[in-house]
């Protein structure tokens, strides 16, 4: 019980709560754009494309201002604020413009409050003498116990109460998320870096980042593209019940939080790499059974893989990132986060494509493609550090 206390126990809520928020909006835009403003399918990777781009930028030079010192906790307060007034504003959306304008100028703020959290996650690790591995793991275990409820809710509010319901409970989430910070989460300053008069820039990321960015976008792209086919092939394609990809994707999010927690203990037995590397062949498993399986039962089977895959790669993801860089956290953070983005986006985009012409199954096979390329991206980066490790026992004798 001590772990729900004091500032460890407001992170827990905070970013568990802001994920909910964010729950109730992500899952079913693919949805909304198309059923719900009539939108075709290739335009959804226009919106997903401008959404991230946006919010690249922002969340970038969010997390430069706190890395140079800035009021982390200021900057994340603006950021819930955003994400209030964009699902408040995707309630009265009637056309595909409206959308796109509300999530390249509101959700691009409002997504930055992630980077932000999870920069001070690890700055609050440190500064408590906790492994920030594990506290990573865990405080993302709370994303995933609130996307057990998050998408069904969702999904079942629209058939209930249209996509309005849906975007005003998104809305309402975010305003508690917003008042519980307020008061009870403290100040989160970084120590000014050397070079802080002439700023940070992602030269400062090291290559290793770099080749570990390229990995996590890979994954994601897969992820993605599988995130928004999924409620199309469903609903559309195979004509089952609109609530089915929500109890889906609450399935996945149940399956994630214990593998999360053990997650941070194999990887200190084993690595995090090895770890992240058996993820990655699970996914491969699982977009690969896809394929093959047509009944509700199956699909339901097929999310311990999914939710093994996705629990590893976010559990592990963003700590493994800012271990190669311990130095820029937040500016680090922001980059695992914009990795994501882009793989959102192009994967996205190449679902909105493929699934026009080729229908929405065949959007999910093309998953398997971007996890191919990050195993072997994955396979590079071990074979590196292996070599750097052994150049330095090489120096030292």
């Amino acid at each position: 019980m001590q772990f729900f206390r004091g500032q460890t126990g407001a992170y827990f809520l905070i970013n568990g709560l802001a994920a909910l928020s964010f729950s109730f909006i992500l899952p079913i835009m693919s949805l909304f754009l198309v059923d719900g403003l009539g939108a075709k399918p290739s335009l959804i990777g226009v919106y997903t494309t401008s959404t991230a781009l946006a919010t690249i930028v922002v969340s970038q030079t969010l997390g430069g201002l706190t890395d140079r010192g800035l009021s982390a906790k200021r900057l994340f307060l603006f950021s819930i604020g955003a994400l209030f007034l964009a699902a408040s504003c995707f309630s009265i959306a009637s056309e595909f413009w409206h959308a796109l304008l509300i999530g390249v100028c509101l959700m691009s703020f409002g997504s930055s409050s992630i980077p932000l959290i999870l920069g001070m996650i690890r700055r609050y690790a440190e500064a408590s003498g906790q492994n920030s591995t594990r506290l990573n793991s865990q405080m993302r275990s709370s994303v995933s116990l609130l996307w057990i409820l998050g998408p069904p809710i969702a999904f079942l509010a629209i058939d209930q109460f249209g996509f309005k319901g849906t975007f005003y409970l998104s809305a309402a989430v975010a305003l508690v998320v917003l008042v519980l910070s307020v008061y009870a989460l403290d100040e989160s300053k970084a120590q000014k870096p050397a070079n802080t008069g002439k700023g940070l820039s992602l030269k400062d990321v090291p290559a290793a980042v770099w080749l570990l960015g390229a990995v996590t976008f890979c994954a994601n792209m897969a992820n993605s593209t599988y995130v928004s086919a999924m409620p199309l092939y469903l609903t559309q394609q195979m004509a089952w019940s609109k609530s089915l990809p929500g109890i889906l994707l609450g399935i996945t999010a149940a399956i994630e939080i214990p593998v999360m927690l053990l997650a941070a203990r194999w990887s200190e037995s084993f690595g995090k790499e090895k770890v992240v590397m058996l993820g990655f062949f699970l996914a491969l498993l699982f977009y690969g059974g896809l394929q093959m399986v047509d009944s509700i039962a199956g699909l339901f089977l097929l999310q311990i893989l999914n939710g093994t895959f996705f629990g590893i790669f976010v559990g592990l993801g963003v700590s493994l990132m800012q271990d190669n860089a311990p130095s820029i956290v937040g500016k680090v953070s922001a980059f695992y986060t914009n990795s994501m983005l882009v793989g959102t986006m192009v994967g996205t985009s190449t679902m909105g494509v493929v699934s026009q012409y080729f229908g929405y199954k065949f959007a999910l096979m093309v998953c398997l493609i971007p996890m191919l390329v990050a195993i072997s991206l994955l396979f590079v980066f071990i074979h590196l550090q292996r070599t750097k490790w052994a150049g330095i026992r090489r120096a030292s004798v």
